[in-house]
């Protein structure tokens, strides 16, 4: 079951307008934002506003410490449907296949027929369904975020479809010895109503073949672990026919690879955000960019919208690499924006991404050399790795000639500020700025 830290402590309720039908030209995407706001009776749908319950005004409320939200265009967005059965007082909900089936009065709930105890019973008030959204969302595998200030709820479900798969097999350049590429120009795909401001995870449901799509977040310190990481060996992603190479850093070829990194939001043994990767791509492509983003969000907490897409080409059970893509929202990505390809590869190494199955590449001067024990020639040894161009990663940094701090907000030196560099920021001594620096 998916973690919903940043939901408040009050169980968010669905109110199905039974009576109602409703259809959203949206819904024939299969990335799909709705967005709601108490006492509004207007919802966004992937940027365009519809009425929540055709000409009747209802709006999303707050009763008795429960939030309130229309349901049966929010289900049908999502190209689900609803049904009621008068007689046993009952609503189904259908999505992808899946069906519940909730019982007024009732805190027992069912999700193909396994049933599940709920913590508040459904119930009809003012002619409108109450149905608690945490279940139905977990059970249908979309995101919930709560933004308590605007009192804004967001449901989320994103994919990698065709179009998308399309896109990146034309921009993608073959791998040349670098471990990533930047795709876009550095500048993230996300759409304007994917830039969420309150906390969330997204882990798409595998596939037929049990490979991993899209994991998306809003990743903010509320995301965040607070526990070191666990044991992740009873995960066995696709692709996993690991060997030890000596020529590997660490032994063994393969990771169990985060795609949503652990230390952004502390997922742990989640198979769906765990995908076979060498060392090579875990390390070297993709950990720098996870590490960024942390710096960022602890020294300015702010949200930083995430996303890591595995690209599998045709049914390889082993990914090509993943598109990982960033923008940090309340600066309007100035801190952190960025759209890298990281290549599943690992120098030295032939790999079948069919089946993951892999060998020495022996074709290779370095390799020969190994094996007869022959010396090699200095460009024929492990090839060192680039650093991350300026234009991967944006973060701005901003210090005065003589001040003893450096700022993330130019204004906040003074007039003087200009641009440095964090490393020349801390090689100068400097120390965060404690209005702007610092959360």
């Amino acid at each position: 079951m998916q973690k919903y830290r940043f939901l408040p402590a009050i169980v968010l309720l669905f109110i199905c307008s039974i009576c109602v039908s409703f259809s959203v030209s949206a819904a024939k995407d299969s990335d799909v934002v709705v967005s709601l706001q108490i006492d509004d009776p207007i919802m966004e749908v992937n940027g365009t506003e519809v009425k929540i319950d055709a000409d009747r005004g209802t709006v999303p409320m707050i009763t008795n410490g429960r939030t309130l939200v229309p349901i049966r265009a929010i289900i049908e967005a999502f190209d689900g449907s609803v049904s009621w059965d008068e007689t046993t007082k009952t609503v189904q909900l259908t999505m992808n296949g899946d069906v519940i089936k909730l019982v007024i009065n009732s805190t027992t709930a069912y999700f193909n027929n396994t049933a599940h105890i709920l913590d508040v019973a459904p119930a009809i008030i003012n002619g409108r369904t109450m149905l608690p959204v945490r279940f139905i969302a977990e059970s249908f595998n979309l995101a919930v975020a709560w933004e308590s200030d605007t009192q804004t709820i967001t449901i989320i479900r994103n994919s990698f479809d065709s179009r998308e798969y399309d896109y990146l097999m034309s921009v993608v350049p073959a791998y040349s010895g670098s471990p990533y590429a930047i795709i876009n120009n550095g500048i993230p795909l996300f759409k304007d109503y994917e830039i969420i401001d309150a906390s969330f995870e997204y882990y798409s449901c595998l596939d037929e073949l049990g490979r991993c799509d899209v994991a998306m977040a809003s990743v903010s310190k509320e995301t965040m672990p607070t526990d070191e990481r666990g044991d992740i060996s009873s995960i066995t992603p696709t692709g996993w026919k690991n060997t030890k190479y000596d020529i590997v850093s660490g032994g063994y070829l393969y990771n169990r690879c985060h795609l949503i990194g652990y230390q952004l939001t502390g997922e742990n043994d989640n198979a769906k955000n765990l995908i076979t990767g060498t060392g090579y791509m875990n390390i070297s492509g993709m950990l720098p960019l996870e590490n960024r983003i942390d710096y960022y969000i602890e020294y300015t907490g702010n949200h930083v919208m995430y996303r890591v897409t595995p690209v599998f080409i045709g049914n390889n059970l082993l990914a090509d690499g993943v598109l990982m893509e960033a923008y940090s929202v309340e600066d309007d990505g100035l801190g952190i924006s960025f759209c890298v390809y990281c290549y599943n590869v690992q120098p030295f190494i032939c790999i079948d991404y069919t089946t993951g199955d892999n060998s020495l590449d022996t074709s290779s001067p370095y390799i020969q050399g190994l094996l007869t024990q022959q010396p090699v020639i200095k460009e024929d040894v492990m090839p060192e790795l680039p650093p991350f161009p300026d234009n991967v990663i944006t973060q701005r940094f901003f210090r005065t000639p003589t001040g003893k701090r450096y700022h993330l907000d130019p204004d906040c030196g003074g007039k003087n500020s200009y641009e440095t560099t964090y490393e020349e920021a801390i090689s100068s001594g400097l120390t965060p700025c404690q209005k702007c620096a610092v959360p």
